[in-house]
């Protein structure tokens, strides 16, 4: 039989068409591309940013944030745009990602500028701006790592909304099944959120979750960890109000392909042997759980027969000719493959004691 071994993880996440379920139910907050505080004029801007609620209690600390916020504000300045976002969007920082720095050190160097501190100060700087709201980089951007890891957390949970994040930070540490790791990851990623989207924790929805969640999958090569703490944390907060599910389980749920919808991801040319799997999967499905039907849907629609219609052009018959059959067992007794399904899950198939009578008694 097939030996298959899924990645730990991989098979965890919501697939795309199990997103845009959700997503339509739980729609993100849409991106804002005006508010007061980043229309605010450049004094305006520095004295708000630099007096108040802003000032650090440290003096020298205190001194390179008003630096590297000076120099902040000089290069969006000179960036086009009518307000602070439009600049930030317009300089191609927020494309950046987590190197978004190298952008202003560049304009720094053409005017001939000692850049040897400006790394550091920078960060800084795009911190309290975004504290200020006077930008908001996109939930891209930030989970790539362009505000660090602790400091947006930190200046956020000061500026912004206090009573809300230790709130947060008091249900994760109240519950013994979060671990400290998970705590923190559940604390950056709502700052993340707010950071963005501008607001309070309070404002947070089950969309903008959602959203963080889709953004990190962009962005990171490995499964993401903690989100079903995240998600449980932000519903315990009282944030998601009573029509959001109790657990983010629901949304891997939701929007389950058919046994049609399944074997049609492979555009198999035979009408016939197509139908004949999708009425075999209907069969199958009320002893099986989702993923083990989507699994044999995978290999008896594409493993099997679509490489059947690819090896052979204008194959109709199951009855295979013996040297279709010793073709088709010689490619599956390839060396494990890493295959990505059409819903991007990821798994190790191995086949080499696959015999092709084994799908046709299958189905017969």
């Amino acid at each position: 039989m097939t030996e298959v071994i899924t990645f730990p993880g991989a098979a965890s996440g919501p697939s795309k068409a199990q997103r845009e379920s959700a997503r339509t139910r739980f729609p993100p907050r849409p991106v804002a591309t005006d508010w007061p505080a980043t229309r605010l004029e450049r004094g305006a801007a520095r004295e708000r940013l630099t007096s108040g609620i802003f000032v650090l209690p440290n003096a020298d600390s205190q001194d390179k944030r008003i630096r590297g916020l000076s120099w902040l504000l000089d290069w969006l300045a000179d960036q086009p745009g009518q307000t602070w976002q439009q600049r930030w969007m317009a300089s191609g920082a927020d494309a950046a990602g987590g190197a978004w720095r190298q952008v202003p050190i560049g304009w720094q160097r053409e005017r001939g500028r000692d850049v040897r501190w400006l790394r550091a100060e920078l960060s800084g700087a795009l911190v309290v701006a975004i504290c200020g709201d006077l930008v908001r980089p996109s939930l891209s951007c930030l989970v790539a790592g362009a505000a660090g890891k602790g400091s947006l957390i930190r200046n956020l949970a000061r500026t912004r909304d206090p009573e809300g994040f230790a709130r947060l930070g008091q249900l994760c540490d109240a519950d013994p099944h979060v671990s400290a790791a998970a705590a923190s990851l559940t604390l950056r990623r709502s700052a993340e959120i707010i950071a963005a989207k501008g607001g309070m924790l309070a404002d947070i929805t089950v969309g903008d979750a959602l959203e963080l969640m889709d953004r990190e999958a962009e962005s990171f090569s490995g499964p993401a960890k903690d989100h079903k703490v995240f998600y449980r944390m932000l519903r315990e907060l009282g944030i998601f109000g009573d029509q959001a599910p109790g657990r983010l389980r629901a949304f891997r749920t939701a929007g389950q392909l058919t046994p049609g919808e399944l074997v049609d991801r492979y555009q198999l040319r035979c009408r016939p042997v197509r139908d004949l799997l999708v009425d075999y999967l209907r069969e199958r499905q009320p002893a099986m759980d989702y993923t083990s039907l989507k699994m044999l849907s995978y290999y008896l629609a594409k493993r099997f027969w679509a490489d059947l219609e690819e090896h052979h052009p204008g194959i109709e018959s199951l009855c295979l000719p013996g040297e279709v059959a010793d073709a088709w067992k010689q490619r599956q007794r390839a060396k494990p493959q890493i295959i990505t399904s059409p819903d991007g899950e990821k798994t190790v198939v191995t086949a080499e004691r696959i015999g092709y009578r084994q799908c046709l008694n299958a189905l017969t």
